[in-house]
């Protein structure tokens, strides 16, 4: 039988540092856990504009993106939930009239409103820009659309008309110090695993989730195989059935070792 392994990006793969550093021995020991005849997917929050560099960097069978709106194999696009783009300019409107400043993530660019005059932003829309990925500033624009979306807020936020406004479409995850993240109702990590465990025909046996922060613990939480990085959250090591060194310390390769998914 074969297996699935899904993998978090940030602080599971690459180093959470300015570096974003992708060490060797990760990229070795996801070489050979394919070459054994593993699945290996990218399981990620990011929509799919924002996994490019990764990708290039490594081989991957597929893509789990925007917390499991957007689903590729081998290149073909399995699934991609899509809100109609009326919903998302009502949306981005809400987020203008209630102060949250969002950062709004498509499969193809990201964009924020240019209008809305809070400093959050800043540092990931320049690095972005640095990155070469389209930004669109214009909530009007005739294109502008998301599958999901993240931000901040201060003292002036209106936070609970906010959460009302959006509970049709989203569940509000606050992450504390002035910043959420929202996940389209119906749709995680896990149910990203789900599709494609469906789509093989494959029991929830086969799946191996690798995650480290809060975001992935309902992946690690559905996976009959959960490893948390050592600096993971203190949740995500409870949910975890291994706890594996950090990934530049070789945690990737003794995970998989552990679990004898290396051949």
């Amino acid at each position: 039988m074969r297996n699935l392994l899904f993998f978090d990006i940030d602080g599971t793969l690459i180093t959470e540092d300015e570096r974003h550093l992708f060490p060797a021995d990760a990229k070795a020991a996801l070489e050979a856990a394919r070459h054994a005849g593993n699945l290996i997917f990218i399981n990620t929050g990011r929509t799919r504009f924002n996994v490019e560099q990764i990708l290039a960097e490594a081989e991957f069978d597929g893509v789990v993106c925007g917390c499991g709106t957007y689903i590729e194999y081998h290149g073909e696009v399995l699934h991609h939930h899509m809100l109609s783009r009326e919903r998302c300019y009502e949306l981005a409107q809400i987020c203008r009239e209630c102060r949250m400043q969002a950062i709004f993530e498509y499969s193809d660019f990201c964009g924020y409103d240019a209008e809305l005059d809070l400093p959050f932003l800043a540092p990931m829309i320049q690095e972005m820009k640095d990155f070469g990925f389209t930004v669109q500033t214009d909530i009007t624009a005739p294109d502008f659309r998301f599958d999901k979306f993240a931000g901040w807020f201060d003292e002036t936020g209106d936070v609970e008309r906010f959460r009302r406004e959006i509970e049709k479409d989203f569940v509000y995850i606050h992450r504390g110090e002035g910043f959420f993240e929202v996940e389209p109702i119906g749709y995680s990590k896990a149910s990203g695993m789900q599709f494609l465990l469906d789509y093989f025909q494959l029991p929830t046996d086969a799946a191996y989730a690798f995650g480290d922060s809060n975001n992935d613990l309902e992946m690690l939480q559905f996976a009959a195989h959960a490893v948390s990085m050592a600096k993971g959250s203190e949740a995500c090591r409870k949910a975890a059935h291994f706890v594996t060194t950090d990934v530049e310390e070789g945690g990737i390769r003794i995970a998989l070792e552990h679990f004898g998914l290396l051949g």
